[in-house]
Order: C-alpha cells, then sequence, then structure tokens
C-alpha cells in the first residue's frame, strides 16, 4: 500500500511538472498574432491552476481526471488534460466562457487507444476550489458521455 502511495505521488508530481512545462511552452511560444486584448483579460482567473479529481462515464466506468489551464483567447489551447488511470491526454482549446462555466475542446495526443478522441468538456464552477466536470464526445454519442468533480490543486 505505502509503495502504490508513493507511486501515485509520483505520478502526481510527473503530470504537474510536465503539463506546467508544457503550458509555459503554449504561453511563451504560440502567442497568437492578433489577439482580442480585451478577451484575453476577461478569461475567469477562478478558471486559472491546476486541477485534479474523477470522471463518470454514462457507461459507469471510472478515471481520474488531472488538468491545467491558464487564459487565453477563444481559439487557442488554454491547457493540457490527463487521464492517468487511462493512461491517454491531450490538449485543451478553448471554446467559450464565463463567469459560471468554460467549455473547451478536447484534442488526445496521446494514449489515442485509450481514450475517445475530439470531445468537448464543460467546467462548471461551483467554488474557489472546485469545479463541476461534463464531457460529451463530438459525435454527440450518448454512450461517451460523462460527469465529474476536479478540485484544484494549485494556482500557479
Amino acid at each position: 500500500m505505502v509503495n502504490q502511495t508513493r507511486k501515485n505521488r509520483y505520478l502526481i508530481t510527473l503530470l504537474i511538472t510536465i503539463s506546467l512545462v508544457f503550458l509555459l511552452e503554449i504561453f511563451f511560444n504560440n502567442t497568437p498574432k492578433s489577439v482580442n486584448a480585451q478577451e484575453y483579460e476577461n478569461f475567469p482567473s477562478s478558471y486559472v491552476g491546476i486541477w485534479e479529481g474523477s470522471g463518470v462515464q454514462n457507461t459507469g466506468s471510472e478515471w481520474s481526471i488531472f488538468l491545467a489551464l491558464i487564459p487565453g483567447p477563444i481559439d487557442s489551447i488554454v491547457g493540457t488534460i490527463a487521464y492517468p488511470s487511462l493512461r491517454c491526454g491531450g490538449e485543451l482549446t478553448l471554446q467559450k466562457f464565463t463567469e459560471e462555466k468554460i467549455e473547451l475542446f478536447e484534442n488526445i495526443t496521446y494514449g489515442k487507444s485509450s481514450c475517445v478522441n475530439q470531445g468537448y468538456i464543460t467546467l462548471e464552477f461551483v467554488s474557489r476550489r472546485k469545479l463541476n466536470y461534463y464531457y460529451k464526445n463530438q459525435t454527440g454519442d450518448e454512450n461517451y458521455t460523462a460527469s465529474g468533480i476536479v478540485r484544484k490543486v494549485s494556482s500557479n
């Protein structure tokens, strides 16, 4: 049990590090050529940070969620997501946002055989440290819908 706990902590630390490096790379090297400054400034700061939790597919299967978000304009990559228990993950592109929720397009970039690729994630504000997570497949197939909760791990 102790070895499994250490292994889980190591995996989470590794995922946080990889996500932060990836996000910094995106932020500093992929700055859009024309950005509506007001749109960027209005990105709700309450969503920025590192989040972890779990989701449940409507079929009953449960899996872990780990995501990191930074502010950015519509149609730009604003985060990364990992599903450690499924060994897959990818990029999150901002579709739209309000103070109450943000909508993201998920593109799986690794472990594609383990996850459904190209779906929409809605993160709904519950509290300063908690978001509701909703997923639907791009095709709208009811077999690929899910929900869950993620909790803030870090703001930096």
